[in-house]
């Protein structure tokens, strides 16, 4: 079986003609146990493979502070990036907060107020505060609006399979003056936005591939990185239903259009994070 470490080395990589040199990315294993750290997303073959001190399911950079955040089982954590050593914030996990293990997480920061939102593939909607933030929601895990689709919608009804999320404005060292919340279903196969804590979705259009409508599956990740504010470039690995190979995209956040950038070989990713230098 190909690993993760060892599909992305054998990768061969174009040349990104716009893609930022100082953007590093984040590739967490299907079981959480290790992470997959590229220095560079534009030069990919230069990478390396951190075992994690304790698994965890979902991972988010914090714009802030540069600190990369993980969601696990009762749990928040900040990763050393070189040791591997996750270190648990004592968050408390407010009563009604655990997501069930079989659902998928998805986890990413909101850069206007710095609080993080892990949202789930269940319809699971909640914020960790961090200690910093200032009033008596710090340093806790609370629960919110489940996901559902606004009315009139496309999806108006359906039960979402949200997988991944990500906020624009995510900018190095700063808040944001103001972010926006997009979201990959696999169920809709659509890029959506999803309203924070009222969990309203709505499509902002089919995810497709040189035109085409594809199936996604429920595994990969989605971020953005902002150079500065108003100018968003986002990225996601993408496992498509029919394809042996997963694939690292970047998306086009007006209309869904993803485009290969390269192929992951057998990689098996169950969540995804990139950052800008500090």
């Amino acid at each position: 079986m190909i690993t993760l470490t060892s599909a992305l080395a054998l990768l061969s990589v174009p040349a990104f003609a716009d893609g930022p040199a100082s953007t590093t990315g984040y590739a967490l294993s299907a079981d959480g146990t290790s992470l997959m750290v590229m220095d560079s997303i534009a030069s990919p073959d230069t990478m390396r493979t951190v075992t994690l001190s304790a698994p965890v399911r979902a991972i988010a950079w914090r714009p802030v502070t540069g600190d990369l955040m993980g969601y696990a089982d009762g749990r928040i954590v900040t990763i050393d990036t070189m040791s591997g050593d996750t270190m648990d914030q004592g968050a408390a996990f407010m009563e009604g907060t655990a997501i069930a293990g079989d659902a998928v997480v998805a986890f990413d920061f909101n850069n206007k107020i710095d609080a993080v939102r892990a949202v789930s593939s269940a319809g699971d909607n909640l914020v960790y505060f961090p200690t910093s933030f200032g009033d008596d929601k710090a340093n806790s895990v609370r629960r919110f609006t489940d996901l559902f689709y606004a009315e009139g919608d496309a999806s108006e009804g359906a039960e979402p399979l949200v997988f991944a999320n990500a906020y624009t404005n995510a900018i190095s060292g700063a808040k944001a003056g103001g972010t926006f919340q997009y979201a990959l279903d696999a169920r809709a196969n659509a890029l959506v936005s999803l309203a924070n804590n009222a969990g309203t979705l709505e499509t902002v259009g089919l995810v497709t591939v040189d035109g085409k409508a594809i199936d996604l599956l429920p595994v990969g990740g989605f971020d953005i990185v902002s150079p500065r504010e108003g100018t968003d470039m986002a990225y996601a690995v993408l496992q498509i239903d029919g394809q042996a190979t997963a694939g690292l995209y970047e998306i086009d956040l007006e209309t869904g259009a993803a485009t290969r950038l390269w192929d992951l070989g057998g990689a098996d990713v169950s969540s995804f994070a990139v950052s800008a230098g500090m």
